[in-house]
């Protein structure tokens, strides 16, 4: 069984919740609350990078009474109704999980616990190691030496052993130790007045709810018996709600098995929800700049015929490369031309080899000031360039300052969409076009 892939079951539904209320309030374009998708999209990532499951299954609660509400109709009735800003990104993040192909387990009449604690059961008994993906205390009665809980947001695993030490409670008595406790965030009732260390205690001394009523006598303190006594109803149906439903149909191994994900609907979805930052993760559907107009300059004449031919453009389009982002200290290694969408020039000034040395083939600075210089300097040739505010600085300590006027798209992005959580180039040319720019690295 060691050598079996495990099955990870991840609780859905609860991670949207700590998403919901661990992340600050975020919008897409359109105005959609994302901030639950984005955080709960962001658990699911790790879960693929981390672990690489080759089977994975992800469950959900569904709205509606459960048949827990049948046996105590105030079960839950303390929580309130989901957020209107959180019940309209739950079907944002179902697509998501659709888009990676990943299987979805939600039944009406049950909740997602019961549906992971009959999937688990059903694989471990047919040998299959089992990850439940969870931070909720109820999964934990799952725990056996098939089947273990992670808890990836404090990178936690529950076995056994690590039920034991954290409760000193054996996993298989933690049902009727969370009985006698009840759940507040539930609303189970369980005995009031009994905290965490009376109820090891009892559980430890009696080793169940039936063992302590059976004994009821030896309990010592009279308080407590009263309490016991009191709530002894309460006690056993507090069991019953927390008791996980195990015998649920389920899927088969191969159900879970994850094929590649649909690329193409991550990113769209991606991009309507304005997540620019995992549009870049992966970029397999981004298509690379067609690259049959870039040109190298690597000659005097070859500069000089570029200037010419720029000096006529109605705008200057511009980059550096630079050894720093630090504009004070950075020194410039090149610098990219450009004056229509079908040619571009890469100028190498700085470039240097691996021991230090400069790269044969480079123009000096001297030169390329000489030439280059007017150019920049024409006050009739607007100037584009992307965080102009880094270029300017570098430019003029190499003796080539950049006049007026001058437009930066860095801004105009701002302007249009000052709530972007990126900025940056990269991004906005995928998000926004499609396309994966040349990295400093394929130029070099």
């Amino acid at each position: 069984m060691k050598n079996l892939d495990p099955v990870y079951l991840i609780d859905g539904s609860a991670y949207i919740y700590r998403a919901y209320h661990a992340i600050a309030p975020l919008t897409n374009k359109s105005g959609l609350p994302t901030h639950a998708v984005y955080g709960f999209t962001n658990i699911l990532l790790r879960v693929l990078r981390e672990k690489a499951p080759r089977f994975l299954g992800i469950a959900f609660d569904v709205r509606g009474p459960n048949f827990r509400h049948e046996m105590y109709p105030a079960y839950k009735a303390n929580r309130p109704t989901m957020p209107d800003d959180l019940a309209c990104q739950i079907p944002y993040i179902k697509e998501i999980v659709a888009a990676h192909n990943i299987a979805c387990l939600e039944r009406q009449g049950v909740e997602a616990d019961d549906l992971i604690a009959s999937a688990a059961k059903k694989l471990a008994a047919q040998g299959h190691p089992v990850i439940v993906v969870s931070g909720d205390k109820d999964l934990l009665q799952l725990v056996s030496e098939s089947i273990t809980v992670w808890d990836p947001m404090r990178d936690v695993f529950m076995d056994p052993a690590a039920v034991q030490k954290k409760y000193n409670i054996p996993v298989d008595r933690l049902l009727d130790f969370f009985a006698l406790m009840g759940d507040s965030s539930d609303n189970v009732p369980g005995v009031a007045g009994i905290g965490p260390k009376t109820a090891e205690k009892l559980i430890n001394q009696c080793g169940s709810l039936e063992g302590i009523y059976q004994h009821i006598e030896t309990i010592s303190q009279a308080k407590l018996r009263e309490k016991l006594l009191a709530d002894r109803e309460n006690a056993f149906l507090s069991r019953q709600l927390i008791a996980l439903k195990d015998d649920l149909a389920s899927p088969e191994l191969k159900e879970y098995e994850i094929p590649e994900p649909n690329q193409e609907k991550l990113q769209e979805l991606y991009s309507f929800l304005d997540f620019s930052r995992l549009l870049k993760t992966p970029v397999s559907t981004a298509i690379a700049l067609e690259t049959t107009g870039f040109h190298l300059i690597t000659s005097e004449q070859h500069l000089q015929e570029v200037c010419h031919q720029l000096a006529k453009v109605p705008l200057l389009v511009l980059d550096t490369e630079t050894t720093s982002l630090d504009p004070l200290v950075a020194e410039l290694v090149g610098i990219s031309l450009c004056g229509s969408a079908e040619e571009a020039y890469y100028l190498p000034i700085g470039h240097r080899d691996s021991d230090g040395n400069p790269v044969a083939g480079q123009l000096p600075l001297a030169l390329v000031r000489k030439i280059l210089a007017p150019l920049l300097a024409d006050p009739n040739l607007p100037k584009l360039g992307h965080n102009l505010k880094f270029d300017l600085p570098i430019l003029e300590n190499h003796g080539l300052p950049l006049n007026t006027p001058l437009w930066d798209t860095m801004i105009a992005s701002y302007l249009l969409d000052p709530s972007r959580r990126s900025q940056k180039l990269d991004d906005l040319c995928l998000e926004m076009l499609g396309k994966r720019l040349t990295s400093f690295g394929e130029v070099t």
